[in-house]
């Protein structure tokens, strides 16, 4: 059987043979002023906020973290953190997780440039510490990317940014098949079917893109 090409619209790489890494972005990190001690734990949304925080203020790991995504525990872990909690979801979990369990603790949300929710400034509505700090910017490649996709190809998007990355330089067909990474990146496609990853990582994005490879156009 005939399988459909698979890219990968992501910063990082896969090591799957079956996929096409298409390096359309790139992660530009920032030197924000911390100030560490007047807050009492910390807030990962992705392993980029992991490695830039790193490079500012490696004491980070002698405080609690909170992570979105298994990936972002992961790298967390490695680095030497120690995980709280960890939430499969982005904005409505993480929101409901800190005023339910951690409201009385004041937090330091390491982040990137542009945010797809608002749930530190929720937080802060009632009254909850959320601080934050802006970390790492992800931006499209400088460079022309001399690409064709083919018209029957599965196309994974793990962020946004990926798919305005994209679309400000390739033509997205209707007989594309798009993979989102989580709900956020689907809403950025309204009007079109997107099928979502069951898990907001990318591995889990591969495995329901080769299930979509082997259908037809």
């Amino acid at each position: 059987m005939t399988i459909r090409p698979i890219y990968l619209l992501s910063v990082t790489p896969s090591d799957d043979p079956d996929v096409i890494h298409l390096p359309i972005l790139e992660t530009e990190w920032l030197q924000p002023d911390i100030d560490l001690s007047q807050v009492d734990g910390i807030i990962f949304t992705s392993k980029n906020g992991v490695d830039a925080l790193e490079t500012i203020a490696p004491e980070w790991k002698t405080l609690p973290v909170l992570c979105v995504g298994k990936g972002t525990q992961q790298r967390a872990e490695a680095r030497g953190g120690t995980v709280a909690e960890t939430v499969k979801g982005y904005g409505e979990m993480l929101y409901d997780l800190i005023r339910e369990r951690f409201a009385g603790s004041r937090w330091l949300y390491a982040r990137p440039k542009t945010v797809a929710s608002d749930f530190a400034s929720r937080l802060r509505s009632e009254g909850i510490t959320v601080d934050e700090a802006v970390v790492y910017e992800t931006v499209c490649r400088a460079d022309k990317m001399d690409v064709s996709i083919p018209d029957d190809s599965v196309l994974i998007f793990t962020s946004p940014s990926a798919l305005a990355c994209f679309q400000s330089r390739f033509s997205l067909v209707p007989t594309h098949t798009v993979v989102a990474i989580g709900r956020t990146t689907q809403n950025s496609l309204p009007g079109r079917t997107v099928h979502i990853a069951p898990e907001p990582t990318v591995a889990a994005c591969i495995t329901l893109a080769k299930q979509l490879a082997k259908e037809k156009a």
